[in-house]
Order: C-alpha cells, then sequence, then structure tokens
C-alpha cells in the first residue's frame, strides 16, 4: 500500500450529506446533560427537510434552514429523546437543549415467549427481515457533508525521516499533536442494489498539498448486510453462532417502543463487535446502533441513528466513527463525521416517492413478480410473521431470501452493471473556497482544535509571496531531483504523453544472480494517448551484467486500437538472458538473488537469447481474445560467472537445469522460429444473491484458453521442428473475501518433438524454495523447478478449498484475526512422472503478509516427502 493511501486509511470509515442553500438561515446550538457536560455525537434531524446532523465532540450543532417552521428530534443513546418546535424568523437563531438521562423500563413490563433472553426472541425477529430492509431501497439522493480529522501523538523518528509522501520526507508533512482536518460537500446517489455515486462538489483541507476529499465507502454497506466491511453483523443469518444477545429493556419513541439489545461476541475477533443495537417492535428494523471493535492497529467505535423518512423507510441520517492506531510505535487518533439530506427516496416496493412536488406520473411503477418470487415471498411471509422463530426458522428463511433475490435479479432493470460499486467524482469547477462560504455550508461545526488547525494552514498559505514562490522553486526542484534519483510514475506528463522512470537508485534496476554476477539496469516507459481509447506505449531498456561483461537490452512498444478496433499490436526485440521457465511460472528474481547471495543456492537456470517477436490480439467480442504471435530466437547456453563470497568452501550449483547434461541439444546454442494461434474466453459472472450463501460453487469467473504452437524448420536458418496443442480451464469461485474455491484444469499434447530448445519444453508452476513471494494455489511445492517437464502428453490439475474455518481457526487463541484457511491439491501426469499429486493445508493472510502451508508429495499411493512454506504474497 503507498504511503500516502497508509495514512489517509485512517479517514477511510463513512460519510454523509448535506444541501447548500444561499439563502439559507443560521440555526446553531448546543447539547448538554444536566450536569451542563456536552453530549457529543448527538444527532439533530429535521423532518420536514429530511435533513440530519451530528454534534461535535463539544455537543455544538449547526444547521441550515429557509424562514418557517420546523420540528427539531434530537437523539443521543442513553438520554430521552427530545422534540422541539421552533420558527426561524431571522438571519441567525440559537437554541440550546438539555438531554435528560434515559431509564429503559425493566424487561418485564413486555412479555415475551419462552423462557430464554427475550434478546433472542427479538433478534431472530429482526435477521429474519434484515433481507427485506437490505433491498427495500431502490434509489435515492442526497446531499452529504463529511468531515474528517487525525492526529498523531506520537510519530517514530524513523518514520519521519524514511517515510515519503508525494516526495517529501514525511515530518515534513505532519506534525504531531497537530489535528489535520478534511472535508468535503457532495451530492450521493444510490441504485439499487449496491451503485453509488459520490461526486464532490467542493472540498477544504488544513493539510497542505493534498486535496483530496474525504471518502465514505463504508456508505455502500450497512449492518442488514452480512459481512458489513468483513465484519460479521449482529443481524447476520450467522449472527447466532458468533454472538450473545442480552435485552435491557425497551423505550417509547414516539409511536414505536425501542428495544435496547446488548451484543458480545462470542470470541476474541476483529471481525466480530460489541456495544448495542437498537430494535423497532413490529418492524424489527435498526432504530440506532452503537459498536466498537478492532481491526489490526486501529482500535474504533461506529456509532449511527436512523430516521423514518416516510413509508417506512428507515435510513441512517447521522454517522460517527472515531477511533485510535497504534503501530510499531506510530500513535494517533482519528474522526469521521457526516450528515445526510436526503432529496428523493424511492421504494423498491410499491409506495411513496420523497421529492417535492411528486406528480402521479413519477410515482414508480411496481415491477411485475414472476409466479415464483410470489411463491417464495408468500413462504417467508408464512415463517416471519410466526409469533417466535426458532433457529431453524432463521436459516430457512435465509435461503429462501437468497432464492427470491435470485430471482429479481432476473429482471435487467433491477441488475446493475456495477454491482458493489462505488464511484467518486469531482465537478469540474471544484475549488477551494473561502470560509464565508464553508460557514453557509458546513453542518458539524468546527472544533478548536479544528479551527486552530486552519488558522495554522492559512499563516502558511498567505505567507509572503516572494518566500512563497522561492520555496515552491525549491520544492519543484528538490521533487524533480528525487524523482530521477528513485524514480516516478509521472516524470513527464501532459494530457496526451506520461514518461515513467524507475530512476537511477531504484531497487528494481539490481539484480544478481550466479550466471550474470551483479546487474544494473535504467528502465523507461513512454505512454502515448492519440486519442480516447488509443495508446501507444514504448519501454526501452539497457543494462549491464559486470561478471559476465555484457550488455543487455530490450525495446517493447505496443500500439492498443491504433490500427484498428479492440485490438493490440506488440513488437519486441533485444538481447536477455532468461530464466528457462517463463515469467508467468518461473523462479521471482528478487527469491533467487537473496538465496543466491546468502545461500549460495543458485535455484534459477538460465540461457541467452536474441529475440525479435510479433503479437497481435484482437477482441472479437465481450470476454473473447484472439491472439497469433511469431518469434525468432537465438538460443545461446551460458555457464557460471559469479563466485559465492561469503566462503570459499562453497559453489554455485552448475546453470545446467536438473536431469540434464550440458551436451544435450536442447541447451545448445540454436535459432528457432515459431508462431502460435489461440483463442482465450474469459467470462465474469456477478450473482449478488448468493454473495452471503453458506455454500460453494458461486462463480465470479472462468475462462479457458486454448494454444497451437509450432517450430518451423529452415526459416531464417531455424532448427525448430515441434508442434504443440495446450488447453487450460480455470474457475475461481469466492464466496467472501475470505472463501471460495480455485481449480484449474490444464492438458496438452506434442504431436512433434523432433528439435526443441529447452524453454519450449512444457514447464508447470513450482515453487522449490521453500519460502516464496506468491500464494500457494495452483503450485506444486516439493519437486525441482525444472524436474517438471515434458515434450509429449501432460495433464495437471489444481483445487484450492478456503474457508474461515477448516481447522485451526476453531482454537480460540488463532481465530481472534481475520485469517483464513486453505485446503490444497494438486495433480500431475507426464509420460516419465506418473500419478504424482500433493495435498495441503495453509493459514492465510497473516497480519496481511503471507501465509504459512504445510505440503506433503505422493507418487500413486507412496510417501515422498513433505515441507513447511511461507508465503509472503505482499511481494507477489
Amino acid at each position: 500500500m503507498p504511503h500516502r493511501s497508509l495514512f489517509f486509511s485512517l479517514l477511510v470509515l463513512m460519510c454523509l450529506l448535506v444541501e447548500f442553500k444561499i439563502n439559507a438561515q443560521v440555526v446553531t446550538g448546543r447539547i448538554t446533560n444536566q450536569q451542563n457536560e456536552p453530549v457529543p455525537y448527538s444527532t439533530i434531524y429535521i423532518p420536514e427537510t429530511k435533513e440530519g446532523t451530528t454534534t461535535n465532540n463539544d455537543g455544538h450543532f449547526i444547521l441550515q434552514l429557509s424562514k418557517g417552521n420546523y420540528h427539531m428530534v434530537v437523539r443521543s443513546m442513553g438520554y430521552i429523546q427530545v422534540e422541539k418546535e421552533f420558527q426561524v424568523n431571522s438571519d441567525s437563531l440559537n437554541i440550546d437543549i438539555i438531554l435528560q438521562r434515559q431509564e429503559f423500563q425493566i424487561k418485564e413490563v413486555k412479555i415475551f415467549p419462552g423462557k430464554e433472553d427475550p434478546a433472542y426472541f427479538i433478534m431472530r425477529k429482526a435477521i429474519s427481515k434484515a433481507p427485506y430492509y437490505r433491498s427495500k431501497i431502490k434509489h435515492y439522493e442526497a446531499g452529504l457533508y463529511i468531515r474528517s480529522n487525525f492526529a498523531f501523538t506520537n510519530i517514530p523518528k524513523i518514520y519521519q525521516n524514511k517515510v515519503e509522501v508525494e516526495g517529501r520526507k514525511l515530518k515534513e508533512v505532519l506534525k504531531e499533536n497537530v489535528t489535520y482536518v478534511i472535508e468535503s460537500q457532495n451530492r450521493i446517489t444510490f441504485d439499487y442494489p449496491n451503485k453509488y455515486e459520490q461526486k464532490v462538489i467542493s472540498k477544504k483541507t488544513s493539510l497542505i498539498g493534498f486535496e483530496e476529499p474525504p471518502v465514505m465507502e463504508l456508505l455502500n454497506t450497512s449492518f442488514y448486510e452480512e459481512r458489513p466491511n468483513e465484519v460479521i453483523s449482529p443481524l447476520s443469518s450467522l449472527a447466532l453462532r458468533h454472538y450473545n444477545f442480552q435485552y435491557e429493556g425497551f423505550i417509547n419513541a414516539g409511536n414505536f417502543d425501542v428495544f435496547k439489545i446488548k451484543v458480545t461476541p462470542k470470541r476474541k475477533s476483529d471481525e466480530l463487535v460489541e456495544g448495542f443495537i437498537y430494535i423497532i417492535d413490529k418492524l424489527w428494523c435498526i432504530y440506532s446502533l452503537e459498536f466498537s471493535s478492532s481491526f489490526e492497529f486501529f482500535d474504533y467505535r461506529i456509532k449511527q441513528q436512523f430516521e423514518n423518512l416516510g413509508n417506512n423507510n428507515w435510513l441512517p441520517v447521522s454517522h460517527n466513527i472515531n477511533g485510535n492506531l497504534s503501530a510499531l510505535g506510530l500513535k494517533g487518533q482519528f474522526y469521521y463525521g457526516a450528515s445526510l439530506k436526503y432529496d428523493v427516496v424511492e421504494d423498491n416496493t410499491p409506495g411513496e416517492v420523497l421529492q417535492a412536488e411528486t406528480t402521479e406520473a413519477q410515482m414508480p411503477k411496481p415491477r411485475e413478480k414472476s409466479a415464483k418470487e410470489k411463491k417464495l415471498e408468500n413462504q417467508v411471509s408464512a415463517i416471519t410473521s410466526q409469533e417466535d422463530l426458532t433457529n431453524a426458522d432463521i436459516k430457512k428463511t435465509a435461503r429462501l431470501n437468497r432464492k427470491i433475490l435470485k430471482e429479481q435479479y432476473k429482471d435487467s432493470a433491477i441488475v446493475s452493471t456495477h454491482y458493489n460499486s462505488y464511484q467518486i467524482k469531482e465537478e469540474k469547477d471544484t475549488v477551494r473556497k473561502d470560509e464565508m462560504f464553508w460557514d453557509t455550508v458546513r453542518t458539524i461545526p468546527l472544533t478548536p482544535a479544528e479551527i486552530k488547525s486552519y488558522q495554522l494552514t492559512d499563516s502558511l498559505r498567505t505567507g509572503g509571496k516572494t518566500a512563497k514562490d522561492t520555496l515552491n522553486e525549491e520544492v519543484k526542484k528538490e521533487t524533480l531531483f528525487r524523482k530521477v534519483l528513485t524514480g516516478a510514475y509521472d516524470l513527464a506528463k501532459d494530457s496526451t504523453v506520461r514518461l515513467s522512470y524507475n530512476g537511477l537508485i531504484s531497487i528494481l534496476n539490481f539484480d544478481f544472480n550466479a550466471v550474470d554476477g551483479y546487474k544494473y539496469k535504467q528502465v523507461l516507459n513512454w505512454k502515448i494517448y492519440p486519442d480516447s481509447g488509443k495508446l501507444v506505449t514504448i519501454s526501452p531498456e539497457l543494462g549491464y551484467a559486470f561478471n559476465r561483461k555484457a550488455v543487455f537490452g530490450s525495446v517493447n512498444t505496443s500500439f492498443k486500437n491504433i490500427f484498428w478496433q479492440n485490438s493490440t499490436l506488440s513488437i519486441g526485440t533485444g538481447k536477455q538472458s532468461r530464466d528457462f521457465k517463463s515469467s508467468e511460472i518461473g523462479i521471482q528474481p528478487t527469491l533467487n538473488a537473496i538465496s543466491t547471495w546468502f545461500f549460495a543456492e543458485n535455484y534459477m537456470k538460465l540461457y541467452e537469447t536474441t529475440y525479435l517477436n510479433l503479437n497481435i490480439n484482437q477482441r472479437v467480442k465481450q470476454g473473447i481474445n484472439v491472439f497469433a504471435n511469431a518469434e525468432y530466437d537465438y538460443f545461446k547456453p551460458l555457464k557460471n560467472n559469479a563466485s559465492y563470497l561469503l566462503s570459499d568452501q562453497t559453489d554455485f550449483s552448475p546453470n545446467i537445469p536438473k536431469g540434464l547434461t550440458d551436451d544435450n541439444t536442447a541447451l545448445q546454442q540454436q535459432k528457432s522460429f515459431e508462431y502460435s494461434i489461440g483463442v482465450n474466453y474469459r467470462k465474469r459472472q456477478r450473482k449478488p444473491w448468493l454473495e452471503e450463501s453458506p455454500f460453494l460453487f458461486i462463480i465470479n469467473y472462468y475462462s479457458f484458453n486454448i494454444q497451437f504452437k509450432q517450430g518451423v524448420k529452415n526459416v531464417f536458418s531455424s532448427v525448430s521442428d515441434f508442434s504443440q496443442l495446450d488447453f487450460t480451464f480455470h474457475q475461481q469461485a469466492d464466496i467472501s473475501p475470505t472463501s471460495g474455491i480455485d481449480w484449474e484444469i490444464n492438458a496438452g499434447h506434442f504431436f512433434n518433438n523432433r528439435q526443441m530448445h529447452f524453454s519450449q519444453f512444457k514447464h508447470f508452476k513450482t515453487s522449490e524454495i521453500p519460502v516464496q513471494f506468491q500464494t500457494f494455489e495452483q503450485t506444486l511445492h516439493l519437486i525441482n523447478d525444472y524436474e517438471l517437464i515434458t515434450n509429449k502428453s501432460y495433464l495437471k490439475a489444481g483445487f484450492e478449498y478456503r474457508s474461515e474455518y477448516v481447522l485451526l481457526r476453531y482454537l480460540s487463541f488463532i481465530n481472534r484475526k481475520t485469517w483464513s484457511e486453505s485446503l490444497h491439491f494438486n495433480y500431475l501426469t507426464t509420460s516419465a512422472l506418473h500419478n504424482y499429486w500433493e495435498a495441503g493445508y495453509s493459514l492465510n493472510s497473516l497480519f496481511f503478509v503471507g501465509n504459512v502451508g504445510f505440503f506433503a508429495g505422493f507418487k500413486d499411493a507412496k510417501f515422498e516427502s513433505i515441507m513447511v512454506k511461507i508465503s509472503i504474497a505482499v511481494f507477489d
């Protein structure tokens, strides 16, 4: 994750809305308790405008209202709701409100069936209704005001001097104990099932040099979902497995009774929350919630207040998230607040559309339901209308609701092209506004620390012009120097051309292996955009292998949609040392360099080629591509040129693949011309109605690739003489971010193998090294990297089953983090190796860094070997 994203991840948690009115009057106030203490993050809701806001941590609030009569509803958990009528007839009005502590009536006042805690009766009702509320809203439009702030109480020196943000050291960007503010005014639009568009109208920040507005992608989920942002919701169909519930009484809120339920996780885990959820009697929907949890290095608290916007459409009108960060000496706090003003709310079921002056023609027409959908809805209604529900009833309604959604998604009018998408756009005239403007649109008052932050920023921005210009010039020079030194994605750019550069001292420029010894290279990348949808890429590379005393380099050029539509033509030429295995399945150069330098283990075997290739790829239909490739190579064998510096007693293994000798014809100097043709098809399938299914075989995508390759003799002195047909089918089926399957079948046959270079044999994805920089799936782990080759018939199959719970995660000291587990199976049969297979188990996403796996190999039914593997997938 880039350092910039790392620090702004502190601020990524939630969002809301606000409408700017030129003629609005300012209504301010403070919410306190009976001890005159502020009640922070209270919700203020105006029914007439369907606008909600929240107080800051000092209890202050601000509203922008036109002249007229209004009602104000003030709520905060633990206090009695206050409703106040007031009139706006002047430019400003101040309203202070004192909240009284709420005493929840004892549970005996409400009569519930059975002897168990009444909370389970309530929660089963709420869980059974969650799918209904999840799909109740078809469309809404709202104004959204978002404000976030963060402050670091401790930034270790190593971070201040080593971490860079936009070319500047961290100590030049962030200071300890300074509050940084980011706020924005937005428009947000939602379309069922899960498509959001956030349009940034204006933005303001006290963090100089960063103009990115705060975003709230958590808005595209809710606790009605099974797993909102990878947390198991207390309203999930599986919640009864993970939470204990306790009834703590009820209050009367207008025409409704509201139950207070204490939520306690059955185990310590980042996947679970604890706190309180308030459920409305009879409707069984959320009235408000207040949860806390942790996520790796973050402790956070989330608070949401819901209001009835008509037709029993209870939607959140205020969001507050705050928390602490503590990671490797870095400590700080963060806050997100947002307020919403709904303009349009359209129900998925026949009902009202909430917008000004709605005409009958604007009313939504009810969608015609299929007979099967009506039957399923009747079955759900029959179950949920029962006075008491069992756990079995909850499971059954969950299955029925998924079937209902599947029927609904057959209607193209409901299916969203961008399912689960959250798009953020900025208007072209999004500019920095003055403070007078923000005073008219800000709906959460600034705190003293935030005001001080803006004052400090303004003083820096309005300093002497000469000093500022001098500073800018110095920054530009320093930034350009840093880009040349360490590399940059945008060394030079305009609307049609972008130049990227690896830099003079980038780690990507250096390499080491036993054949080349120390290597250094320089790489440039030009991207030219002659027109919309067209792209020309030119990538020259030049380097030197010091121990081999050889210059290497290449020039690769591609033309996308230049010569004809939906096509890519690529041309490449150069002289390189290469792994006998292709880069897709070969040994990672960085990993090989580490093992060669420190352990004298030279895993990678290399050859040299001077080459020229031409590739054409044409998309003939959505998901279908045909391709053709022609390549000329002049292959030469290589030998080791470097010695192991850390010991005179150790030599590198020879640069000869295992099982071959240096006089093998496949390794000799030779010229080759080959061509290949093929077709690739990839089908991406989205089935949102099954996303929360506990069952397997939910397809995310499947693909197949078929290719014919021919080595042509006597063309440009070519000696190649072979023909191969290869077929691959791959399917990935994710149920959730932590569960799913991944399987692949690869089969092929060489009709002719009279003369081939070793690089043209069929190689398979292997990983002999105990530590690897890639994930475990579709990999054979216990065999030499070059032993599994063939130029005859072959069949390989791989399967991974990934789940939240397989084996170790049932242990309490393991299941506290958001890890997953996998079972692996890989099979291979060739003419030389019959019925070889490996079985394995892995624990995945350990601290978001990598995986640990245990693998055993077998030939037929005979045990061969076993190994523990570590995957540092962050380098993948």
